[in-house]
């Protein structure tokens, strides 16, 4: 029997997909979702590696998945770490006024609603004007990315093992005799 092919092509191109679905602002939003952008990066890193795999090689374990979403996590945080520091660089002041803009909608229709004291309010406004302008500076990358190779790992590691389930190769049925009705 053959080894099984390299897994580093398509830990690559999992873990670019799971970068750019978690770097790019709008499209992050799916990572709300139970982190599926980075749940499917793993799915599509093992679904590569399976078009990769032939009949002679030796079968595909579940390991396979872990160690494939594994990989394509790792990748996808440095990726992920290299667009957000670039639309930073880039975008900084357009992107915190569109978020300033978006979080101060939301915190008016808080304060509105009578949901929250009026001194929370103001507490959460100090606090996201907080992080955004930690999430400026050299800091808040490194703690970014920091928080990215501990989370992307896991979820796409998760998604290596949901894409074995769905894509493993189907065993073949045996058919068992049947049994005969004694005369």
């Amino acid at each position: 029997m053959l080894d099984k092919p390299s897994k580093w092509r398509s830990a690559l191109f999992g873990g670019i997909a799971i970068g750019l679905i978690s770097g790019i602002p709008v499209i992050s939003l799916v990572n709300c979702c139970c982190c599926a952008g980075i749940l499917g990066g793993g799915v599509l890193t093992y679904y590569l590696y399976r078009q990769e795999h032939t009949e002679g090689m030796l079968p595909l374990e579940s390991s396979d998945g872990l160690i494939l979403g594994i990989m394509a996590g790792l990748i996808g945080a440095f990726v992920q770490a290299v667009i957000h520091g670039l639309l930073i660089s880039l975008f900084a002041g357009a992107q915190e006024e569109l978020m300033r803009s978006i979080m101060g909608k939301i915190v008016d229709r808080l304060e509105k609603s009578g949901g929250f004291p009026s001194d929370a309010v103001d507490q959460m406004r100090d606090q996201i004007e907080n992080s955004m302008k930690e999430s400026k500076t050299m800091w808040g990358v490194m703690l970014n990315l920091f928080m990215s190779l501990i989370i992307y790992p896991i979820f796409a590691m998760l998604g290596g093992l949901l894409g074995h389930g769905i894509f493993k190769p189907k065993k073949p049925q045996q058919t068992q005799p049947t049994p005969t009705a004694p005369q």
